[in-house]
């Protein structure tokens, strides 16, 4: 066998071995020790199996020949499993024919070696199918975390349209028995019920383009104050529905961003904010600047998170539909495309909150020219 001079790095990765000949257990143990994978070893089939049962291999080297089960056999049981039928198998074969290699192939292998084998191209087939599991695991997991994630959003908007569509039936057929003060009430429900089911399809829209790399990042020289503002002014009436206080500790600075993100990310921070503060209460944006980034806070006098769900409210697969003080809907998603903007700027995102005692949201954006460092 031929040694290569750079071995492919395995480590990390699960390898069985189930082979009964001596001699290409110990060149095939050291070859893969080296190499930096977690290999067990099974003299035959059954005991293979037994342990494929406890943990699940990465990839199994699988010689044909084997006293009690043979290889044909045990490749069968394999992908006859659902649990198991995922887990690539190698055959070992000294002398296969192509009759033989085209039924392991349809038996479900996804490949086979034949010995005495090259190590180079050993190491890089088996490194190939490890890492080809892999990456089918990580797009199986992406796709059932986007298919939760969507199955929340359809059942957000359609709670937000069943509200609309309950008011104006009662505004059309019950226009004789209701007074006036109860269809403005029922009017402005349907306005916020519209305005939040609004800012979910534009967070939806945005975060859908931003996965398949449609948004443009155009950053520039942008006057943080002035952008806080805007902002502010554009949710002062959401806040006075609630009798909620904004107010602004915003110094002037001059950052580096884009626009349209950071107006999102101020936009999402404010509406969560008054969501989740009861009515009376007070919401405050401040800033500070330390190392080169100026820090931003949204803070508000609002019912809190408990520590369970602030550990998975930026987490994709654990968002949750949560109303508001007034049954507003919310489920996390602006704050999960906040952080994906933030870090694509530079920055750094946060959440720090406790019950009944309010929350802050906060994140960080580079300054675009030197200014003095506030503690």
């Amino acid at each position: 066998m031929n040694g290569p001079k750079q071995q492919p790095e395995l480590k990390n990765f699960f390898v069985l071995l189930v082979d009964d000949h001596h001699t290409d257990i110990r060149i095939l143990e050291t070859l893969l020790k080296n190499s930096g994978c977690s290999l067990k070893i099974a003299f035959n089939g059954s005991e293979a199996l037994n342990i494929v049962q406890k943990e699940k291999p990465g990839l199994i080297l699988l010689d044909m020949v084997m006293p009690l089960m043979n290889g044909c056999e045990m490749c069968r049981q394999l992908k006859d499993a659902p649990e198991t039928k995922d887990i690539p198998v190698i055959v070992l074969s000294e002398k296969p024919e192509p009759d033989d290699i085209m039924m392991w192939l349809n038996m479900g292998a996804a490949d086979y070696i034949r010995t005495p084998f090259i190590e180079q191209e050993f190491l890089a087939r088996v490194k190939t199918h490890l890492t080809l599991k892999k990456m089918k695991e990580e797009l199986e997991e992406e796709i059932k975390t986007k298919n939760k994630f969507f199955s929340i959003i359809s059942h957000d908007l359609r709670s937000s349209l069943s509200v609309i569509l309950g008011f104006t039936e009662i505004l059309q057929h019950s226009r004789e028995i209701i007074s006036a003060a109860e269809s403005d009430e029922l009017l402005v429900d349907i306005r916020h019920t519209a305005a939040n089911t609004l800012e979910l399809l534009d967070n939806l829209l945005q975060w859908a383009k931003s996965q398949n790399h449609g948004i443009r990042f155009n950053p520039g020289k942008l006057d943080l104050k002035s952008l806080v503002s805007e902002t502010l002014n554009a949710s002062a009436e959401m806040a006075s529905g609630k009798n909620i206080i904004l107010s602004s500790a915003v110094k002037p600075v001059t950052v580096t961003g884009d626009r349209n993100m950071l107006l999102l990310i101020l936009r999402n921070l404010l509406s969560n904010a008054i969501k989740f503060t009861n009515d009376g209460g007070n919401v405050i944006v401040r800033t500070v600047v330390v190392n080169g980034h100026v820090k931003v806070k949204v803070t508000d006098t609002g019912v809190g998170i408990a520590p369970d769900k602030l550990k998975k409210l930026l987490q994709l697969e654990s968002a949750v539909s949560t109303p508001g003080t007034r049954k507003e809907q919310g489920n996390g998603m602006g704050l999960i495309l906040c952080r994906e903007f933030i870090l694509h700027q530079g920055g750094d995102f946060g959440i720090d909150s406790s019950p009944g005692k309010g929350t802050t949201a906060w994140f960080t954006i580079p300054v675009a020219v030197n200014v003095p460092v506030e503690v």
